[in-house]
């Protein structure tokens, strides 16, 4: 390959101490991996999200960037955005009977995930291979509310959140990419997706050149402390694991996270 794939990624520093590494992590057997090729969507793909999705079957257009972004002219909560590029997909049904002091009925997190996955799996959302698919998180959307007399009233959770991530070769996946996030409400109303994933193609393996040392990484790490913080910043590498990128560009690589 003619670019070096392998890049380090900082999540978490501990300012104010001096640099500290443990154990060597292995970076033997990486792959990179490109994603599929697929036709680019068109503006009836859109519109068969809108109606699929919102139920709606209003006009769209896409923006000079390749975008489809809508919003309804009848609640302004309800939206959709489709890339047509990539595929991406995202949408929000409307949200106003969840206002004010409406409490919903929310599933526990695992009746929660049963809820979202139906869903994806009934509207063909869910990825190629299921095995990739992991819960990264659970969360969710509370709100406070305020009396008749203005004073601070009950607080209330609207929204089960699930985070879902990649998972490849055991590793994490990080960054922007390989993510879908869906919104339960009452009873297991799924109220908003957002999906960013595409399908891999088949992984192509690194050689040693192509492979920044532990010891690299950590050097450039070094070298982007001091540009952004300064000559005398210190820093601490608490642990050091390896994983996956997806930034929404054009490969998934292995990083130092």
């Amino acid at each position: 390959m003619n670019i070096q794939k392998f890049i380090p990624v900082v999540l978490i520093l501990a300012m104010g101490v001096a640099i500290h590494a443990e154990a060597a992590v292995s970076t033997k057997g990486l792959v990179v991996y490109s994603f599929q090729k697929t036709e680019p969507a068109t503006l009836d793909n859109s519109l068969s999200y809108e109606k699929q999705f919102l139920g709606t079957g209003d006009r769209v257009a896409a923006s000079e960037d390749g975008i489809v972004r809508y919003v309804s002219a009848r609640d302004v909560n309800t939206t959709l955005e489709h890339n047509l590029a990539t595929g991406d997909i995202s949408f929000n049904r409307n949200f106003s009977r969840y206002l004010g002091t409406f409490a919903p009925i929310l599933p526990a997190s695992d009746e929660a995930q049963k809820y979202a996955e139906s869903f994806l799996a009934v509207n063909k959302l869910l990825p190629a291979n299921r095995e990739e698919l992991k819960v990264a998180h659970v969360g969710g959307l509370r709100a406070s509310t305020v009396s008749s007399d203005g004073k601070a009233g009950p607080t209330i959770d609207k929204l089960v959140t699930l985070t879902y991530s990649r998972q490849l070769n055991g590793a994490p996946v990080i960054g922007a990419g390989s993510k879908i996030i869906v919104n339960v409400g009452d009873s297991g109303e799924v109220i908003s997706v957002n999906r960013r994933w595409r399908e891999l193609d088949k992984p192509v393996a690194l050689s040693d050149t192509e492979v920044l040392t532990e010891a690299e990484a950590n050097d450039l790490i070094k070298r982007q402390i001091i540009t952004e913080f300064g000559e005398r910043a210190t820093f601490e590498v608490l642990q050091t694991q390896i994983a996956y990128f997806d930034n929404n560009g054009s490969y998934v690589q292995p990083v130092f996270a």
